[in-house]
């Protein structure tokens, strides 16, 4: 049985055919391993695990909505809550499998 994970963050669900406003309204932030990352990630997304550069680009950018992104939404949902703690508003994550994400959010490099 999946399991939600907890979060001080908003989470987020992919909506089909929203590509265009999804890619306006997000700064897009990939926690996985750069490996994971070159096989296949959301378009336009930066392969980050630093806490101390998601919350900078977050304080930097706080028009923008920050979604941040793993392989099954654990990691997403505690660095949502890090930097929710740190007093930014602007953080979501995607609470579920990364496989889940529809096919044109995504950009592939295989």
């Amino acid at each position: 049985m999946y399991v939600k994970n907890k979060s001080l963050a908003i989470p987020f669900r992919f909506l089909p055919n929203q590509t265009h406003q999804f890619f306006e309204d997000f700064i897009v932030i990939d926690l996985r391993s750069r490996g994971y990352f070159l096989i296949s990630h959301i378009q336009n997304a930066l392969n980050l695990s630093s806490l101390k550069r998601i919350a900078f680009i977050a304080q930097e950018n706080k028009d923008k909505k920050i979604l941040l992104y793993c392989h099954s939404g654990s990691s997403a949902a505690e660095f949502g809550s890090e930097l929710v703690k740190q007093g930014l508003n602007n953080i979501y994550y995607f609470d579920d499998n990364y496989f889940n994400i529809p096919k044109e959010y995504l950009q592939s490099n295989s």
